[in-house]
This record gives C-alpha cells, sequence and structure tokens, in this order.
C-alpha cells in the first residue's frame, strides 16, 4: 500500500471509535477500558508509531490514550496525489533525447556501412575483372604453349625420320666404302 493510502485508513480506523462515543453519548475515557474493539485500535497505532521510530508520550495508570489525527512521523504527501515532481520530467526528456541520439547515430552508421559496402563492391568487380583478364590471358598463353609444343613435337618427329634416313644411308655409303676397299684397284683408263 502506497503512504497515503495506509494515512487514510489509519484515519478511518481512528475516526470509527470517536463516531460510536459521540452517538451513545459516552466519553472515551470512560468507555475505552470496556471496548475491546478501541483498545486494539490503540494498540495498533501505538505499534505503528513504533516501527516507525515515533515516541508514545508516558500515560498514567487511569488516563488511556486517545488516538489523534497527528501526522505519521514521515510527512503527509501532498493532497494532490496526481503531481509529478519536476525532476521526473527533466529525467524522461533527457531519456528521450539519448533515444533520439542513439538513433541518428544508428543512421550515420547505416549509412557509413552502405557507404564502404559500395566501395568495397567496386574493388572487388575491378579484381574480378583483373582476374578475368588474367585468366584469359593465362588461356592464351598456355593455347600458345600448346601450340608451340604441337610444332615441336612435329618438326622432332620430322628429324627422326631425317635421322633414321641419314643412318639408312650412312650405312649404304659404309657398304660402297667396304666394296670399294674389297674390289681390286683398276687403272683407270
Amino acid at each position: 500500500m502506497e503512504v497515503e493510502e495506509i494515512y487514510k485508513h489509519q484515519e478511518v480506523k481512528m475516526q470509527a471509535p470517536a463516531f460510536k462515543d459521540k452517538k451513545r453519548g459516552i466519553s472515551a475515557k470512560n468507555q475505552g477500558a470496556h471496548d475491546p474493539d478501541y483498545e486494539n485500535i490503540t494498540l495498533a497505532f501505538r505499534n505503528q508509531d513504533h516501527a516507525k521510530g515515533g515516541h508514545s508520550r508516558p500515560t498514567s495508570q487511569g488516563e488511556q490514550t486517545r488516538p489523534t489525527s497527528q501526522v505519521p512521523a514521515q510527512g503527509r504527501p501532498p493532497s494532490d496525489s496526481t503531481q509529478v515532481p519536476r525532476w521526473l520530467y527533466r529525467a524522461i526528456l533527457s531519456l528521450y533525447i539519448l533515444l533520439a541520439l542513439a538513433f541518428v547515430l544508428c543512421i550515420i552508421l547505416s549509412a557509413f556501412i552502405m557507404m564502404k559496402n559500395a566501395e568495397m563492391s567496386k574493388q572487388l568487380l575491378g579484381f574480378k575483372t583483373e582476374l578475368w583478364n588474367g585468366e584469359e590471358r593465362q588461356k592464351e598463353v598456355w593455347k600458345s604453349v600448346q601450340g608451340n609444343i604441337t610444332t615441336v613435337r612435329s618438326k622432332v618427329e620430322k628429324l627422326e625420320m631425317q635421322l633414321a634416313d641419314i643412318r639408312n644411308i650412312n650405312m649404304k655409303v659404309q657398304k660402297i666404302l667396304e666394296l670399294l676397299q674389297t674390289k681390286p684397284q683398276s687403272p683407270p683408263q
């Protein structure tokens, strides 16, 4: 319960016995000793005062403590419970300002990220183009190398065939030399 509700609740409890007394025409001093409700209310009020740190005044043996409509030790809240403290408005306004700044910061960061993303996309496109051109050049070079290899193979095959022909010629020349050496020499005529 809120402080104001507790205070009103206490007032209602304290007014109920006083209203009964006025109705009956009996004073509260004489009736307090015989009415258990009145004593319970007084004790309950006294306990609340002690719990709040309040002090009760000493009573003589014949005198009963009568509840009064005194304000509790912590003070009564303002009569207008809808009134909000000025600092609360300032705190809420500060929070709204911080929220707006955070929102603006998020927008700025998003724009920065989008700019960097566009810049990186351009760079990646340039790299892709260079890589594509490099691959094209590599394909052209590879085709050229393969053509050169084919040309060299065909020339090597031709050389091998010529070498075989040279060997055949060499063998024939040696046979002719052998025949010439084995034949008797005849004078030239």
